[in-house]
């Protein structure tokens, strides 16, 4: 009975597991914001999922393409001003700026429609000290947890980069230090690699592959180096590659992973996760929108989200592979890892129609 209970728990960590992270994946909204002051004008351009937006704001049924996005946005553009009037807030000096929703437009971003929203703010002069106040969704039930917005700036010689999130609403631009940014920024990289499904299960799968510890330490390392090199490559030197090949082969390397698990060939384990990797990395870059020019700041906020990536991998080591070498003292052993491998391949197989066929 013990056994069967932990042949069970394994299974049901894996599907629990999931189940809770898709849904903090569904839950959790990222959002992007340029602010730029030009004399005594801000200009503030704000990018937020439209979906999450659209339940926030009540725009109606759900638009099923780009131009119903499009004329829902501008039929309801007195709405959203005055929902994100006291959410988005620019000040001087302590007085509020004067915001005008000046244009709405639509964006694909990783394969989700985002709302372009272009706001203006008069201030009542152009030199003294600039606060920021971000709330947007904190007090709506569109969001029922985590809603993140990475912020780039330029006021005069001031420029830099911030995060937005439930615990940091606030910001005084000349405020932010290299090391506040870091930690931001690290943050951020932990809670997308837990927060997002695929990257989680095609870790799981290399964690049930692994035979040792030695060999688990290898694929994870060249899992790391790999994803590490196209998310600094991406968002430094500029590659491009659509979301719409790239998610597809991000689900596609996770039933790939888990199939050669059920065979048993993984004699060319390294080079394909090697490949896959970069895939990966091209996935985490996606998540972040850097227009600035390369800089030290930067590098040392692109360095800080890896940091935070590599940490939410290492918590998924821990969690997942003391349990693994447990069960396969057991009996059990080998139909549980076969059915987790299964489950996993399936969810793999499944988002790989979803996003190829069906997207």
């Amino acid at each position: 009975m013990r056994r069967w209970m932990t042949f069970c728990g394994l299974v049901f960590f894996l599907l629990g597991f999931g189940v809770s992270t898709a849904q903090a994946h569904v839950i959790a909204s990222t959002g992007y914001s340029t602010v730029t002051q030009d004399g005594q004008q801000v200009n503030y351009l704000l990018s937020l999922e439209y979906d999450v937006l659209a339940r926030a704001v009540d725009l109606g049924a759900p638009a099923t393409d780009d131009d119903h996005r499009k004329q829902a946005l501008e039929g309801a553009k007195d709405r959203l001003e005055e929902y994100l009037d006291p959410r988005v807030v620019v000040s001087l000096d302590g007085a509020a700026c004067e915001p005008v929703l000046q244009s709405t437009s639509v964006s694909q971003r990783a394969q989700k429609a985002y709302a372009e929203l272009a706001l203006t703010y008069s201030c009542a002069g152009s030199q003294g000290s600039y606060h920021l106040q971000y709330k947007v969704f904190e007090d709506s039930e569109a969001v029922a947890d985590d809603h993140t917005n990475l912020v780039e700036y330029h006021f005069g010689d001031r420029t830099g980069r911030t995060v937005f999130d439930r615990s940091h609403h606030d910001f005084s631009v000349g405020d932010s230090s290299m090391v506040t940014s870091s930690v931001q920024f690290g943050k951020m990289g932990v809670e997308h690699i837990l927060l997002g499904l695929d990257h989680v299960l095609f870790v799981i799968a290399l964690i049930i592959g692994a035979k040792s510890f030695r060999g688990l330490l290898q694929v994870t390392s060249t899992f790391t180096l790999a994803h590490s090199v196209t998310l600094i490559s991406t968002l430094v030197g500029g590659i491009n590659v659509p979301a719409v090949v790239v998610e597809p082969l991000i689900a596609l390397s996770i039933a790939f992973v888990a199939v050669e698990n059920l065979l048993g060939s993984t004699r060319h384990r390294l080079p394909v996760v090697f490949g896959f990797g970069l895939l990966h990395g091209l996935g985490f870059a996606g998540s972040l929108r850097i227009t600035d020019e390369v800089s030290a700041d930067l590098l040392v906020s692109l360095l800080s989200f890896n940091v935070g990536i590599e940490t939410g991998q290492a918590l998924l080591l821990v969690a997942v592979f003391p349990l693994l070498l447990l069960v396969r003292k057991t009996s059990f052993g080998v139909p549980a890892q076969r059915m987790a491998t299964g489950v996993v391949a399936a969810f793999g197989l499944f988002w790989f129609v979803e996003r190829f066929f069906l997207a």
